[in-house]
């Protein structure tokens, strides 16, 4: 900084979206030791540099309340694919799948169950302190929280059993939240589709939810179905959450209504939110604007398909037995005898997005019914052989969703905008097979087709959910909107140009229109270039609250 300058960084000329949902107006932004610290005209200020945003919309940084970046972040801290669409601030360790606490022995098995997210990483850590410190140490390009991962609570004390804890063993498990709690971690996600979450129960999830509202902190839930009974699973959960006591914050993770049988029911589960608010507990969603959703393959068989873990697993689905009882109730799904189809979708709207080995790299991009034609195998066979033979890590995109229920849930004030994605990047070890393009795309996707094309909501509501909405639910008080005395994380695009380019088919694409990103003050994107110096860190929760 120069020695007369009275601020760092000047944003001249923009339209301002504050992220209050305010009108924008048009403004400057200045800029001082990594704050904002004015808002208005400053004309006749002294900067050390200055950003002509003239014909350009400048927004608070995005914070990205639901994704899984745990291991790929450590992997590869550029964090592409998700600094380069704008996120400033990102909270991962979601729907269960936490890589901490884990024992050094076990190591191998919860990376297995976790395997949606993995990427190439020696795992050094074994406590939520140790996994902060690893990514302290990695310097991630932009502000990374975490959540502690239900699944990784649960398999540390009484690894992939499906029974209930003993009461040393729940004891255990609270001792352990609050420790992870306490080191930083913005809440307990739990993942009740996904072994070994689906295995808890009432007991055992009331007594973790008393540690999270004793500690006011955020409680993120995929519950237990998505489908018919997606409703009936929103309350189950709220109900606990309510006997737990005040203090906590219930998110809904990526609010759909999964398969054919129950579209066009989406006001169903927003109606009994609103009505929860009124007098239940704090609770809101997340969401992306896409009609697939994402996940390992494995994470789609049935309950009692994963029971004693990973390799017991792979074991059972090789059994001729396994394979009977799996088919008989997918033609009991078909026949209308059975809710539950235990592939979850029909295999043609199942699409391979990665694989552990190259002999199965053929298969990614490919469709599970096509992958079965080029196998000459039945499909049912194909996706357990090809679990079986990648060792589980096939990783799927899951077209579940209808367009107009994606629609409505993305404009109920209600709905924060998230990725559910992890950051790729189109070269290097974050370069992992053909990912859902929502790793990309998730916010120039809702700025230029859903509001600028299409004018689905205004432009001041979509950054309210990209940004104030997601900090609140995260308990941030520091960032989420332009204003005096807030961290400086910035984007600043062209609402003329701002689109994603992601496809299914080549999803490793950078989105057009984002001009610069801004974090701490320091410019990490300027010109669609990012930045080789790195100015994020691992995000910490104070006690009782965010950062």
């Amino acid at each position: 900084m120069r020695d007369d300058a009275d601020f760092d960084l000047i944003i001249a000329g923009g339209t301002i979206i504050d992220g209050s949902a305010r009108p924008g107006f048009r403004g400057d932004v200045a800029i001082l030791d990594g704050t904002i610290a004015g808002v208005g005209n400053f004309d006749r200020a002294a900067c050390a540099e200055t950003i002509d945003a003239s014909g350009l919309t400048v927004i608070p940084g995005i914070i990205d309340c639901h994704a899984h970046s745990d291991l790929t972040l450590v992997a590869d801290p550029r964090g592409q694919s998700m600094i380069q669409q704008g996120v400033t601030t990102q909270l991962n360790g979601q729907c269960g799948l936490g890589v901490f606490p884990v024992r050094r022995d076990d190591r191998a098995e919860l990376a297995a169950a976790v395997s949606f997210i993995t990427a190439p990483v020696e795992w050094t850590w074994e406590s939520a302190e140790d996994y902060l410190e690893t990514l302290d140490r990695a310097r991630p390009a932009y502000s990374a929280a975490t959540m502690v991962g239900h699944g990784a609570l649960r398999s540390y004390v009484m690894g992939f059993e499906d029974r209930a804890p003993t009461d040393d063993e729940l004891r255990r498990m609270c001792d352990v939240l609050r420790a992870s709690l306490d080191a930083g971690c913005f809440g307990l996600s739990f993942g009740f589709e996904y072994a070994p979450g689906f295995y808890a129960q009432d007991r055992e999830v009331l007594a973790l939810l008393q540690v999270v509202a004793e500690r006011e902190k955020l409680v993120s839930v995929h519950t237990r179905s998505q489908a018919e009974e997606f409703t009936e699973a929103i309350a189950e959960i709220a109900e606990l959450c309510t006997r737990a006591g005040d203090g906590l914050r219930l998110q809904i993770d990526h609010l759909k209504r999964s398969g054919m049988r129950c579209w066009g029911t989406m006001d169903e589960p927003l109606a009994l939110m609103e009505d929860l608010r009124e007098g239940g507990p704090d609770i809101a969603y997340d969401l992306y604007p896409y009609v697939a959703g994402s996940k390992h393959l494995a994470g789609s068989l049935p309950a009692w398909v994963h029971d004693g873990g990973h390799a017991a697993m792979l074991e059972r689905i090789a059994q001729p037995q396994t394979r009977e009882q799996l088919r008989a109730e997918h033609q009991e799904y078909l026949a209308g005898e059975r809710d539950h189809n235990p592939f979850e979708l029909d295999f043609d709207r199942i699409l391979i997005t990665d694989v552990r080995t190259e002999a199965n790299r053929g298969a990614v991009g490919r469709t599970l019914d096509e992958v079965a034609d080029e196998r000459g195998e039945d499909p049912a066979d194909a996706y357990l052989n090809l679990l079986i033979e990648e060792d589980g890590h096939v990783s799927a995109v899951f077209f579940s969703m209808s367009e107009e229920d994606m629609r409505q849930a993305l404009t109920h004030p209600l709905g924060c905008i998230a990725t559910d994605g992890l950051a790729f990047a189109p070269e290097g070890p974050a370069h992992l097979g053909n990912p859902h393009p929502r790793s990309y795309g998730t916010y120039p996707r809702l700025l230029g087709k859903y509001v600028r094309e299409e004018k689905l909501m205004p432009i001041e509501e979509a950054v309210r959910k990209c940004t104030s909405w997601p900090a609140e639910r995260m308990g941030l008080t520091d960032r989420g909107r332009i204003a005096r005395g807030l961290r400086a994380d910035l984007v600043i695009f062209d609402h003329r140009r701002i689109i994603d380019t992601a496809t299914y088919e080549q999803p490793h694409q950078f989105p057009r229109g984002i001009e610069f990103v801004i974090v701490g003050g320091k410019i990490a994107v300027e010109q669609g270039r990012q930045n080789t110096e790195r100015f994020g860190a691992a995000l910490r929760a104070a006690w009782g609250g965010g950062g």
